[in-house]
């Protein structure tokens, strides 16, 4: 998965200047920077949520040029290879737990219902949930909610996940739950994309940081660099403090 010199603006608002970067396929991306420095924007673009007014996209044999028109027929294409994990979960409130995963499936991927609900089953497990099949969402905590919707992108047998600010909207210790699942898919070589504010876990599950400022790609490297005491860019460095809160004092 890789763009290459991407543009993007919201009105008169340039959010992304001439972005290229490159997300390596089973390891784990991790997106850092301040509010408004188009993080989700970049990753909403690589599902096509959003389309930059220019620069290309390669995903495998699918390649785009965001100058021209992006057809349905190549959204579909690139949606079956990726699936979004949003802040608030976005389930349907009015089906089940094992009825929110096995839509997709189902209805996209065209598996029959059995299929989908042996594989949903499977994954239910894997996050943390095997009893909860027949829950529906105003029944779960939201770190519960975020793992069945972690559980419904994997259904779809993503080559990438992208999750957006996963666990912003929970307490820390409904965060805990969900970034361990995250870790342990980072540790099965899951390819994914991240984008967090929460530095510990970067530190933990990232193969790859990239930091964003004002649209503009200030690192782009190794977690132990980014992260080292002697990272001479004093920006990062100051961002780092005060996320960890380290310079509280």
């Amino acid at each position: 998965m890789k763009i290459s010199n991407v543009n993007k603006t919201f009105g008169d608002k340039h959010v992304l200047h001439d972005i290229s970067l490159d997300f390596p396929a089973a390891k784990t991306t991790v997106i850092v920077g301040p509010s408004g420095s188009g993080k989700s924007t970049i990753l909403r673009s690589l599902n096509l949520l959003e389309v930059p007014e220019s620069g290309r996209y390669g995903f495998d044999d699918l390649q785009l040029d965001f100058a021209k028109k992006i057809t349905n027929k190549q959204k579909l294409a690139l949606r079956k290879k990726t699936g979004m994990v949003f802040q608030d979960y976005n389930l349907f409130p009015n089906k089940t737990v094992l009825g929110n995963i096995i839509e997709g499936p189902t209805q996209v991927l065209k598996q029959s219902k059995a299929a989908a609900t042996k594989t949903a089953n499977e994954l239910l497990a894997k996050v943390g949930l095997a009893q909860y099949g027949d829950s529906y969402p105003n029944q779960l905590s939201g770190g519960q909610a975020q793992r069945v919707a972690i559980a419904r992108a994997l259904a779809m047998n993503p080559e990438y996940i992208l999750l957006d600010e996963p666990t912003s909207a929970l307490d820390p210790e409904l965060e805990l739950e969900v970034l361990k699942v995250l870790l342990q898919l980072a540790r099965e070589k899951q390819s994914m994309v991240i984008v967090t504010h929460n530095m510990i876990f970067a530190r933990h599950v990232a193969d790859k940081i990239i930091f964003l400022e004002n649209g503009h790609v200030l690192f782009d490297g190794a977690p132990e660099q980014f992260f080292a005491p002697d990272n001479p860019n004093e920006r990062i460095k100051s961002f780092i403090a005060s996320m960890t809160m380290e310079n509280l004092d």
